[in-house]
């Protein structure tokens, strides 16, 4: 079964640390289920974001706003620290002070998969930490957490755990692992994107002629086979929509710029973009119809899989390969 008990969070100013992917689907829907489980708990809410304005203007799509204060996160390096100083964006911090609950979430949050993650999440904290000393607040971490083998991460990891009230795992071989490892307050939930939507109200029997495609940046591990698995389909004359999950700023992490390998396999064939920003039912209405999704986005797959669409996945970091143990457990 799902785990359906709400956040043992009520009555709170939580602090939401993690918009960390500009435009990424799966972040956003994180955060929205998120922000729906602490709402019905009677919570008000402050959100650390990249660009607080955007995110705000998406948000409005799932939730009231009236109980949410989104502010601009702390930036890390040189350069965007005199920025954020300059803008005069330091003067939120005092909102960041006020909060007694603190939820950090984003993906495989500490993981060496992601160079640096465990600095990146410490110098986040840094204000929660500084209040922790003065008051009650209580740091929470959510999602995917690998036990470091470097030193250096090692002795971040350490010092991290020390100041850290509860981890909310979404695979249970992370919260077997946190516990071997020693910290005994870490428990399985299940990935918030689950409850940013009514996934069942869209559930279909039958679907059409067309399959639903994605790519990220470590699309050469897999692109040969994922052409294969295409052909299957465009050799019956299907339909191809091509989902860009993420379309950050930067070129590696938009998925627009990993169309093109799937273009010249397929240059006769015509692709349709599919996308989600404008209208996010419409997106999964045409989702719920396909009838394949072939994803190298975990939220991706998670999404077809909550919807009941036949979908592969191509496991590109541990983070696909645990949540498709949870899949099968629960959804199958």
């Amino acid at each position: 079964m799902i785990h359906t008990t709400p956040l043992p969070i009520s009555h709170s100013k939580v602090l939401i640390i993690g918009n960390r992917s500009y435009k990424n689907l799966g972040d956003e829907l994180i955060l929205i289920g998120t922000i729906k489980l602490l709402l019905e708990q009677h919570n008000s809410l402050v959100i650390q974001a990249y660009d607080p304005k955007r995110l705000g203007n998406f948000l409005k799509q799932f939730v009231a706003m009236d109980q949410i204060t989104l502010v601009t996160e702390i930036p890390k390096g040189a350069r965007s620290i005199l920025r954020y100083i300059w803008a005069g964006k330091i003067r939120e911090r005092a909102t960041l002070w006020n909060c007694d609950q603190v939820i950090v979430w984003w993906g495989e949050i500490l993981t060496e998969e992601n160079p640096n993650s465990y600095w990146y999440w410490l110098v986040s904290l840094i204000p929660s930490l500084m209040r922790k000393l003065f008051a009650k607040t209580q740091i929470h971490l959510m999602w995917g957490i690998q036990i470091p083998k470097k030193n250096q991460n090692k002795r971040l990891f350490d010092f991290l755990l020390k100041k850290i009230d509860t981890i909310w795992a979404r695979d249970e071989e992370t919260v077997n692992n946190l516990k071997i490892y020693g910290f005994k307050n870490a428990s399985f939930f299940m990935d918030t994107a689950f409850y940013a939507y009514d996934w069942t109200s869209s559930i279909q029997k039958t679907h059409e002629k067309y399959i639903v495609v994605n790519l990220n940046k470590n699309w050469a591990h897999f692109v040969e086979e994922l052409i294969d698995d295409i052909w299957a389909y465009a050799d019956k004359w299907y339909q191809i929509y091509y989902v860009p999950v993420s379309k950050w700023h930067q070129a590696d992490y938009n998925d627009l710029n990993y169309l093109k390998p799937i273009l010249r396999a397929f240059p006769d064939v015509q692709i349709k973009i599919l996308d989600r920003e404008d209208n996010f039912s419409e997106f999964i209405q045409v989702l719920t119809w396909s009838s394949m999704v072939f994803s190298s986005r975990l939220h991706l797959f998670l999404i077809a899989s909550f919807l009941h669409v036949p979908t592969k996945v191509y496991p590109y970091q541990q983070k696909i390969t645990k949540m498709q143990s949870v899949i099968k457990k629960h959804f199958s």
